[in-house]
């Protein structure tokens, strides 16, 4: 079997630039290919693009926080930006150069606090933080069990 490469980003145009592609990142990935909305993968991990750089999604080997980086995956053609690294210091430094370069982009970012949460919220970026989402679902569990056993 032939090894291809995989496509070049320079085809894309309103695609979705995912930055990692650790647990958050695959997961956006998959929903993003079920809605068959473009996108382009950022890792810094080797490992993780030799192997994905054989597949039929772009991918780039950097990190996102490099403007060369960002123009290898068409960022100026971009039409969101996801930040879904677990770094909330890179994050928010991602973060702050992409709202440099293009202001009017769509940016989600994942955060691990509320504290960095609040810094990418007011630098216009719409904002996931994990101890809040653990914070619902542990909630939603507890009341499970204690309703089960009323």
């Amino acid at each position: 079997m032939l090894a291809t490469q995989s496509p070049s980003p320079d085809s894309l145009t309103g695609h979705v630039i995912i930055a990692g592609y650790g647990i958050v990142g695959r997961c956006v990935a998959e929903n993003l290919t079920a809605r068959k909305i473009p996108f382009c993968i950022v890792e810094l991990n080797p490992a993780t693009v030799s192997r994905l750089e054989h597949g039929m999604v772009p991918i780039v080997e950097g990190d996102i926080r490099d403007k060369e980086v960002l123009r290898q995956a068409g960022f100026e053609r971009a039409s969101a930006l996801a930040l879904a690294m677990p770094n909330e210091k890179e994050t928010l430094e991602a973060l702050k150069i992409a709202r440099s370069l293009r202001p009017e982009i769509t940016i989600i970012v994942r955060c691990t606090f509320s504290s960095a949460g609040m810094q990418a919220a007011q630098m216009g970026a719409a904002v996931v933080v994990a101890e809040q989402v653990v914070a619902r679902e542990f909630t939603a569990s507890l009341e499970k069990i204690i309703a089960a056993k009323s």
